[in-house]
């Protein structure tokens, strides 16, 4: 009789959709495209393959070579299915035994083949990805790398890799490459800071919202016995020092202390402490406490506070649910790549993920 590890391993290796949505979470072709991009920007940023493929560690597009992608591929989705075994408690010999096993290998490397052709143009699409950062980070056109002006002119040995399908060229200049990069990173960085600077603004309103609804829900447990032991000197601080968050903190609490006799107590302690203060500014500021919490004792109703709750939780629910969508636009927006805000951006990548694709290994 088999042994459950045995059993799962038939399981999943019975058939590609099942070995998809056990080891890679895969349910459709957007989530196969998903992992694949995941995949391919790994092979393009792996120590031992990106001085072949990463237009940012390559030396020359005399160097590119894309011969051991599929192994690449292979090694990654195996690496996959361990991590997966190991959750399932296979032991160290399990997994070994998985490793050697050629049927094993030969249906991930099948796989690993189907993925590369149906999917092919997203992994050319990310090594180009880094001929844009190549670009990039050239602070002005004189610095770019003589890389780049091989991929625009040529090597001695390989075309460029800018020359269109159907005949012509997209770019000839490397400074226009430089500037139409520029401007693309400059589109989207100020599309980023737009997020950015919203999402920062519903931050700063959640958390108001979430301490509102803290302080209303504290100052309704208040007693009588609490705000009589509220001396004058914690008042003073609450209305003068800003700076202070706990201060703060406790000054929201008191500005929703009930209607009545508990916001006539801290009347009565300002209304006290001003009579007893001799310095002139303290006495001011007394008198400004005192007629705060005269106003807390006629708005501060059971009904109205209930209200304010209500209001300020339906408003945090609203806040909460578009930040989060601010978020996800903003992680849209910061994975897209340069040619998504460049339309002569978008024509090189084609050009170059063609050429990629037709590369001619080296005589």
């Amino acid at each position: 009789m088999a042994s459950k590890s045995q059993a799962y391993l038939e399981h999943i290796f019975s058939d590609k959709l099942i070995f998809e949505k056990e080891v890679l979470h895969v349910k459709c072709d957007e989530d196969r495209k998903e992992v694949m991009s995941l995949i391919c920007s790994d092979i393009c940023n792996d120590k031992d393959l990106s001085n072949k493929m990463n237009f940012l560690k390559l030396k020359s597009i005399d160097d590119l070579d894309f011969e051991s992608v599929n192994i690449a591929l292979v090694q990654l989705l195996l690496v996959e299915l361990l991590s997966l075994l190991k959750e399932k408690f296979f032991t160290a010999t399990e997994l070994e035994n998985v490793k050697r096993n050629k049927s094993y290998l030969k249906f991930i490397y099948e796989l690993a083949q189907t993925y590369m052709r149906r999917y092919s143009s997203l992994f050319y699409k990310e090594v180009v990805n880094t001929f844009f950062d190549l670009v990039s980070i050239a602070d002005k056109q004189g610095k770019l790398s003589p890389l780049v002006l091989e991929v625009i002119n040529g090597s001695s040995k390989r075309k460029s890799l800018l020359e269109q399908h159907g005949g012509g060229q997209i770019l000839y200049k490397p400074e226009h490459a430089w500037m139409r990069v520029k401007q693309a990173k400059d589109d989207k960085n100020r599309q980023v800071q737009v997020f950015q600077v919203e999402i920062a603004r519903l931050v700063r309103r959640v958390d108001e919202l979430k301490l509102n609804i803290s302080a209303i829900v504290a100052a309704k447990a208040l007693s009588l016995k609490d705000t009589k032991q509220v001396t004058s000197k914690l008042l003073l601080d609450m209305f003068t020092d800003e700076g202070d968050i706990r201060l703060h903190t406790k000054k929201t609490m008191f500005s929703y202390i009930g209607a009545g006799e508990l916001a006539n107590s801290l009347v009565a302690t300002a209304n006290k402490a001003a009579q007893q203060s001799q310095n002139a500014t303290d006495k001011a500021d007394y008198k400004r406490i005192s007629k705060y919490f005269e106003k807390c004792s006629s708005t501060n109703t059971p009904s109205f506070l209930q209200t304010r709750l209500e209001d300020f939780k339906q408003e945090l629910e609203l806040k909460s649910k578009k930040y989060r969508e601010q978020r996800l636009k903003l992680k849209t927006i910061r994975d897209k790549p340069l040619d998504s805000f460049d339309i002569t951006l978008k024509k090189v990548k084609e050009a170059m993920v063609y050429n990629l694709q037709h590369l001619q290994p080296l005589q």
